[in-house]
């Protein structure tokens, strides 16, 4: 049996209320009020509603969930390799790409954003991302910190001072 090549939909990624809104004369109130859904926002109304989706990371969703343009929602798979164990869910050859984020764009939120994203599964919110055993942290960053997702001079600091304590001249 010949595969197909796999299809790529790119996420989205914004800080909450941050999504990318084009106005016109006629829809100005409109999208001020209820600014349009976006493939993040979409992710975390699946997983609100959706238990298995609440196991998968931002960037799996698209295998399991094709993106209605129109509605701006993700809507399973209807067809593709049924999924063990998971009666009427089924996984499709897609791939999900996570925009990339520049370092410097808005003091790295996004870049801490998007690393939350890709290793964290299930959330349902900005403020969910936020929240590590039991925690929430004040920034995304702080999150980060807290599940071990950023290298730190700790260990050096470590290493210098046993070897302080351990290494003397004769």
């Amino acid at each position: 049996m010949h595969e197909r090549n796999p299809a790529v939909i790119h996420l989205s990624i914004h800080l909450e209320n941050g999504q990318r809104v084009y106005f016109t004369d006629e829809n100005v109130l409109q999208r001020a009020l209820n600014p349009p859904g976006t493939t993040l926002t979409a992710f975390f109304t699946l997983c609100q509603e959706d238990a298995f989706a609440r196991t998968l990371l931002y960037s799996e969703v698209p295998s399991y969930c094709t993106w209605n343009e129109t509605k701006k929602v993700f809507e399973q798979c209807r067809r593709g390799q049924p999924v063990d164990g998971q009666p009427g869910i089924f996984r499709e050859n897609t791939i999900g790409r996570l925009h990339t984020v520049h370092p410097n764009q808005n003091e790295c939120f996004y870049e801490y954003l998007r690393m939350l994203l890709v290793n964290v599964p299930g959330s349902r919110s900005f403020h969910e991302l936020k929240i590590v055993d039991g925690v929430t942290h004040a920034t995304f960053r702080n999150a980060c910190q807290a599940l071990n997702l950023l290298e730190s001079d700790q260990q050096w600091d470590i290493c210098i001072n046993d070897a302080c304590n351990t290494a003397h001249p004769n």
